[in-house]
C-alpha cells in the first residue's frame, strides 16, 4: 500500500517518517485538519532543521500592545535550559531581543519575509530571513500556524547555522596548530 507522500511524488528515502508523523500530529492538534501543502511544508521543514542543533525554542510566550511587546522564551541550549524575556517595537522584535541576549550573536537581518501557505486561519505563516553574521550571509526558515513562533524558527535556523560553522572554524584552526607544532 503506497503511503499518502508517495502519491505527492515523494519516497520514503525523502523524509523521515518518523519526525514527519510526530511534526504531523502537532500540526493536526493546532489545525485540526492537514492538507497536501501542509505535508509539503513539514517534509521541507523537518529536513531543514538538523537533529543536532544546538539552540531549540521550548517555550515562547508573547503580549503585545500598542505600545510595547514582551516576549519571555525558553531556549534549550545543548543540554541546559536558558530562560529570557526581553520588549520590543512588537512581537518578532521582542522575540529576536530574547533569543540575541541567550545566544550572544551580534547578527544583523538584511531581510525578512513572511509568506502564507494555505488559506484562512488554518494556514501556515512562512518566515524566510537573510541574516549577516561577520561578513557571512546565512539563510533561515521557519514554519508555524503562529508567525511569531515561525520567526523565531527562522533565526534559530540561522543561529544554528552560525553555530555549526563556527564549531567547524574551531575544528579546522585546532587541526592547524597541530600541524604546526608537530
Amino acid at each position: 500500500m503506497k503511503s499518502h507522500m508517495d502519491t505527492l511524488g515523494y519516497t520514503d528515502s525523502d523524509y523521515n517518517l518518523d519526525t514527519l508523523y510526530e511534526s504531523f500530529l502537532k500540526l493536526a492538534d493546532r489545525k485540526g485538519q492537514v492538507f497536501d501543502y501542509d505535508l509539503e511544508a513539514l517534509m521541507f521543514f523537518n529536513n531543514v532543521q538538523e537533529e543536532d542543533d544546538f539552540y531549540k525554542l521550548k517555550y515562547l510566550s508573547v503580549q503585545s500592545g500598542s505600545v510595547m511587546a514582551t516576549t519571555t522564551i525558553t531556549l534549550q541550549c545543548g543540554s541546559e535550559d536558558v530562560s529570557e524575556a526581553a520588549i520590543g517595537n512588537g512581537p518578532v522584535d521582542a522575540l529576536y531581543q530574547c533569543i540575541y541576549r541567550v545566544t550572544g550573536y551580534d547578527i544583523v537581518l538584511d531581510k525578512f519575509d513572511l509568506t502564507a501557505k494555505g488559506e484562512g486561519e488554518d494556514g501556515l505563516g512562512q518566515a524566510d530571513i537573510i541574516a549577516n553574521y561577520k561578513g557571512r550571509k546565512y539563510h533561515g526558515t521557519g514554519a508555524s500556524t503562529d508567525i511569531i513562533e515561525a520567526s523565531g524558527q527562522a533565526l534559530l535556523h540561522v543561529i544554528n547555522s552560525i553555530y555549526r560553522a563556527d564549531k567547524i572554524a574551531e575544528i579546522k584552526q585546532q587541526a592547524t596548530l597541530k600541524t604546526e607544532t608537530v
